[in-house]
């Protein structure tokens, strides 16, 4: 039994370091730029009610809602542990609303550009560790979609600007695709930690394979009602928000 015990405790403290080192190396940045806040990665989805997967297609007033539970916190949340095996650490975005799908040929690519308004975004820690995990389940899910990503303590809450989501099809048949809004604070528990700055939250995007059961390289496969599955982060506060600037702009910050 002691073998036993002594086994397992050893497993959990390795699972702990192996964790606590690959989160310091993703929230180490690169010179000259602030790093990741916070940033999800296998168990997040989206769904929305009127896009057409065979055709890329988000029709005009389509409603578009993202869940997931978060996999790494940086500084100024670095005493949170995703992983704590007694809080569930998730988020939801909603109050999307699309303004219809664009489609354009760049040289032998087809780019399909969608942009959503008026959304906003929070982040919940829970107990117990009810949310989902990869896959998620097929869509309706009542008492799990929104649910089991809402309970909680809201730790972070804000606005979203316009959410511009692009896909390319690309010659070859295969895809890229990827997300990008800027978003600021409004509340939450943690919220004095970072304010109301406006910052970056962006990342990849991955849509449903539009010819199931073929998938494409830069599709993923999810069960029914899923319409993509997005990675991405929170970038820290000091990070330069996406917005547009012209010159005449930027000579104005060195005056």
């Amino acid at each position: 039994m002691k073998s036993k015990i002594g086994v397992a405790a050893v497993t959990g403290f390795l699972a702990t370091v192996l964790f606590a080192t690959l989160a310091s190396a993703q929230c180490n940045p690169a010179p000259n730029y602030p790093g990741v806040m916070i940033k999800f990665d296998n168990d997040a989805w989206a769904h929305e009610t009127a896009y057409t997967p065979a055709t890329l297609i988000s029709a005009p007033g389509s409603q578009l809602a993202v869940v997931g539970r978060v996999s790494v916190f940086c500084s100024p949340f670095g005493d949170l542990d995703p992983l704590d095996p007694n809080t569930d650490y998730t988020f939801i975005w909603d109050g999307l609303t699309s303004r219809g799908t664009t489609s354009k040929l760049i040289g032998s690519t087809m780019q399909y550009t969608t942009k959503y308004a008026g959304g906003g975004f929070r982040i919940y820690a829970g107990s117990p560790r009810n949310a989902p995990t990869a896959p998620p389940p097929a869509l309706p899910a009542p008492g799990v979609v929104p649910d089991a990503f809402v309970d909680g303590t809201m730790i972070l809450g804000g606005v979203m600007d316009t959410l511009v989501v692009i896909v390319n099809q690309l010659q070859s048949g295969s895809y890229s695709s990827s997300f990008r809004t800027n978003y600021s604070c409004t509340g939450g528990t943690r919220y004095n930690q970072v304010g109301d700055a406006v910052n970056l939250l962006a990342g990849s995007w991955c849509p449903v394979p539009p010819a199931p059961p073929a998938a494409p390289i830069g599709t993923c496969t999810l069960p029914a009602g899923w319409s993509a599955h997005p990675t991405g982060r929170w970038d820290s506060p000091s990070t330069v928000p996406a917005l547009p600037a012209t010159w005449g702009k930027i000579k104005m910050l060195y005056r």
